[in-house]
């Protein structure tokens, strides 16, 4: 029986959790080969984590602005495409964040994130997620929610 929970319990836990991972990748990388994104996150951008549903703990807002460049590098290792923050060149991306909602339900948390990107006069609203089973730590759930987002940025870009 205690084989049983184990099994059952380690199921649970790895099914909930999504997978980070963006090396195998459904992006074109001739279209990006060639492409210099850089991105700049938008003075209007909402910075803050809201909350909603059961939860327990201390909760620290993160630095929303470095966890956006932090996630634009992990990405960017990842998927093997030349996508940069601001820090010293003009960008050609302008991000904001629409809305940063932490989503708690009794077995799982779902960090979600909507931002709109905007390059080329052209805009691009896109949604990202992370959802695990247990809450979770504030700065990586939003980390991984960005990746997401900009991932989909990154397809919906190859499309036009």
């Amino acid at each position: 029986m205690k084989y049983l929970f184990l099994l059952l319990s380690a199921l649970l836990f790895t099914s909930c959790a999504s997978v980070q991972n963006y090396t195998n990748n459904n992006l074109n990388q001739d279209y990006y080969k060639n492409k210099i994104l850089i991105f700049e996150l938008h003075p209007s951008s909402q910075l803050i984590i809201a909350k909603s549903g059961p939860s327990a703990g201390i909760f620290m807002q993160p630095n929303t602005r470095e966890t956006f460049k932090e996630a634009i590098k992990e990405l960017a290792d990842e998927t093997k495409i030349n996508i940069k923050n601001n820090d010293i060149e003009e960008s050609n991306v302008i991000v904001k964040i629409k809305d940063i909602n932490w989503k708690f339900k009794l077995s799982s948390a779902e960090m979600v994130t909507e931002i709109n990107f905007i390059t080329n006069n052209t805009e691009y609203l896109t949604t990202g997620n992370f959802k695990n089973f247990s809450g979770g730590s504030e700065k990586n759930n939003l980390k991984k929610s960005f990746k997401n987002a900009i991932y989909n940025f990154l397809i919906e870009l190859q499309k036009k």
